[in-house]
Parts: C-alpha cells; structure tokens; sequence
C-alpha cells in the first residue's frame, strides 16, 4: 500500500509538471541582468529576448537590477516564485561571489536551477606599446629583470582580472605592482597612455585599441585561440596549464522550478541561438555561442565555484 502511494504520487508530480509546461507561460518572463545596462549579460539578455518571447508566447522584459557588486539582482531571483517567469541573465562571477562578500545569501550551485549556458568569451592579457614585450615569454622573462618594476591595472580588488592576475604572477614567479582603478575606462586610457604596463581586458574591450596599434596582446585566457585573434596563443599553450577559466554568460531559474519548465526555458534559448543574426551580433562583441544543457551549466558552476574558492584563499583577500 505504501508502494502504491509513492508511486501515485510521483504520478500526480509528473502529471502537474507536465500540465504546467505546456500552460507555461501564463503571463510576461523577467530578464533580470544584476549589472549595467551594455555589460555582458545585459547585451545578451536583450538579444535573446525577442526570439524567446516569439517562441513562448509571452513577452520577455529584460530588467537591469543593479547594486552590490551584483548581489541585489542575483538574491531577487534567488528568492523569487520557481515557476519560471523571472531568470537571472548572469556571468561565470556569480561563482566567485560567495567567497567575496559575507553579505551574500545564495548559494550558486543550491539556490538555482541551470538554464543554459548561453555564450563564452574570452580574456585578453594586453600590454602598453612601449613596452618591449611582443610575447607572453617577453613579458615574463622582462618583470623578472625588474621585479616589481611593472605593474598591471585591474578595475579592483576582488575582480576576477585582479584575481587571475595574481595567479598568473604566481605561476610565473613574476613580481608586477597592482594598480586598481574604479573602473575599465580610466584603466584602459592608462594602460594605452603607458601609466601601467599590462591588464588583463575582455577580448571586444581590447580588440579596437589593438587595430589602432595602441595596444598589444600578448596571450588570451579560454578554453582555445578566439576567432577574433587567431593568431594570439592561449595561456594554456604558452605553459600555463592552471588557467581554465573562460568567461561565461547563461541563463538561470530559481531553484525547484519544475523540470518541463526548465526544458521549454532551455527549448527557447536554443531556437533563439539558432538566429544567424543573433550568432553575429555576439560574435562582434567577442562572445561565441556555447549552447549547454542544464547539466552542463550545473556542472560548469560547481567546478568554477571550486576554482575561484581556492584562488580567493590563496590571494589572501577577506570577504568584505
């Protein structure tokens, strides 16, 4: 009899799941994207917003919640209902978040429930013109002649350039001053000006200022060489095997949204991708389509959230 109840009730569950997939959606999805308007996730989220919205039926609004460092817009979704009308739009540095902030309640891996990852993109180690470094060996082999003679700009303490600058010194056994700006404009017109000597910037960022011959790449920071820079190594290929961090942009529901949603959520994000329009306008931004299942992205999260916890207690830096 208690068999018979279970599984009842795992009948009924599947039942209403089902039932809910095909109802939903029952009014207008929310977008929300925790950082400014022109950033990564918000350009993505309004690419896709359309194509979503012809597919589901409903509207898709895409909503900028900022504030925190991205934590106010992240913990809304994380407590909003699990019935698939509000998404989060959001960055691999969800995974680092915890390990930064105190204030931060959510957990990345537990409070949401895997979308798709949607795109990734790369980083780019550039270097000022003046200097006398044209490879990612050059460089090193010039900060070890002047240890601590060089310095490198990131947009702060606990950014991931920061972060995975300070590995970066740490395997190559190079000393480089830190120089933090309160933003990528300043850092920028310093780094091609030569008040700083290298930054690690996003490869869209970077890629103008290279064509104008005012800065240099030296290496990039992904899984392979980008299209966009083919001729730039990776890190990875230069002898640095502990940089596996490719920036990503995806697609995240509150946790315990029903499966069937999740599935059409994910139906929705792959018909948009499917665009040639969209597959362009983000391969001009430096960002290439990297369509995952859900457990892909889940997957990806719990290993990023393992990296970026180790690296955080190795730089030394407390959470704020």
């Amino acid at each position: 009899m208690k068999r018979f109840g279970i599984m009842l009730t795992a009948a009924l569950a599947a039942l209403t799941g089902g039932a809910g997939a095909q109802t939903f959606p029952t009014r207008p999805v929310t977008v929300v994207v925790p950082y400014t308007p022109g950033a990564g996730g918000d350009f993505v989220a309004r690419k896709l917003a359309p194509e979503m919205a012809r597919v589901l039926g409903q509207p898709v609004v895409v909503e900028n919640r900022v504030g925190a460092s991205g934590t106010i817009g992240t913990s809304g979704v994380a407590k909003a209902p699990p019935d698939g009308h509000t998404l989060l739009s959001t960055a691999d540095t969800i995974t680092m978040l915890p390990y930064l902030y105190k204030s931060v309640t959510f957990s990345p891996s537990k409070d949401f429930a895997p979308v798709a990852m949607v795109a990734t993109g790369t980083w780019a180690l550039a270097v000022t013109p003046s200097l006398p470094a044209h490879s990612l060996a050059e460089l090193v082999e010039l900060a070890k002649k002047r240890p601590g003679g060089l310095s490198y700009a990131s947009p702060g303490l606990g950014t991931p350039h920061y972060f995975l600058m300070e590995l970066f010194k740490q395997t190559a056994r190079i000393d480089m001053l830190h120089v933090p700006y309160k933003g990528m404009s300043g850092l920028v017109t310093d780094l091609i000006g030569g008040q700083v000597q290298a930054a690690l910037l996003s490869l869209n960022v970077a890629l103008p200022h290279v064509a104008a011959g005012k800065l240099r790449l030296v290496a990039v920071i992904a899984d392979h060489r980008s299209p966009l820079a083919p001729a730039i190594p990776t890190l990875q290929e230069a002898g640095y095997a502990n940089f596996p961090f490719a920036p990503w942009i995806g697609l995240l529901a509150p946790a315990g949204t029903p499966r069937p949603v999740v599935e059409r959520l994910h139906r929705a994000v792959g018909q948009a991708l499917a665009s040639a329009e969209i597959r362009e306008s983000l391969h001009q931004q430096g960002l290439e389509v990297a369509l995952s299942s859900p457990e892909e992205l889940g997957t990806r999260i719990r290993a990023d959230m393992e990296r970026w916890k180790a690296l955080v207690e190795r730089s030394g830096v407390e959470p704020e």
